[in-house]
């Protein structure tokens, strides 16, 4: 058999290729979409129940061992809810770092409306988290009351809290002089904000009516 002849440029290369592959027969056809003649791999997983649904209802994935001699070990269910890992202080870190944020950022908000001045931005920023007792407070409360917000009774406090917030900083910002208005918005805002967000929509929408009814049978104005 005579050696193939090398190609000495790109040239030749593509032509060889091109040769090589037309002398290659293919069919060129769409496969047939037949039903499968045999088990298909649900099937096999139905029959040694790998596909199951958890306690609450929703479809679950079982991680599985295959022995040596080809029987199946079931290892832990990925979506069970008890093996989850419980972070209730991440939780609780990331209420409080937002709730910081939205007191910093009502802090800011009251400073452009009623300053004399404009603000300096990083000292606001400092007065208002580092050296201020509210972020900490926040922090404190968060800790203790975020994990248990679900309990019937921690819903009443919230519902407390929201309905008395709302109400006071509405009092305050029409009643209270620009300087009052300063030091206690941020700190009402935000337990207000936060009281809604932690109850169930009903209740908070429930509270939200009760401080607007409040606000307008006390002659308030809203716009």
């Amino acid at each position: 058999m005579a050696s193939q002849e090398v190609p000495r440029n790109r040239k030749e290369r593509r032509a060889q290729a091109k040769q090589q592959s037309s002398s290659i027969d293919i069919p060129l056809s769409h496969p047939k979409q037949l039903a499968p003649r045999g088990k298909t791999l649900i099937d096999i997983a139905e029959e040694r129940q790998l596909l199951h649904k958890s306690s609450n209802g929703s479809p679950s994935i079982t991680t599985t061992q295959i022995n040596p001699d080809g029987s199946i070990t079931e290892i832990s269910d990925i979506h069970d809810s008890s093996n989850l890992i419980s972070t209730p202080y991440l939780d609780s870190l990331l209420y409080s770092t937002s709730l910081i944020l939205l007191h910093f950022s009502l802090t800011l908000l009251v400073h452009h409306q009623y300053a004399s001045k404009r603000p300096s931005l990083l000292p606001l920023f400092l007065s208002s988290t580092v050296f201020s007792p509210a972020p900490w407070l926040i922090l404190i409360l968060v800790g203790l009351l975020h994990p248990r917000a679900s309990h019937p009774l921690m819903q009443l406090v919230f519902a407390s809290m929201a309905i008395v917030a709302g109400a006071w900083l509405i009092q305050a910002s029409n009643d209270d002089p620009y300087l009052a208005v300063m030091k206690k918005a941020p700190a009402l805002g935000t337990l207000w904000v936060w009281g809604i967000v932690e109850l169930n929509w009903e209740v908070a929408a429930a509270c939200l009516a009760v401080t607007g009814g409040w606000g307008l049978w006390k002659g308030y104005a809203f716009w």
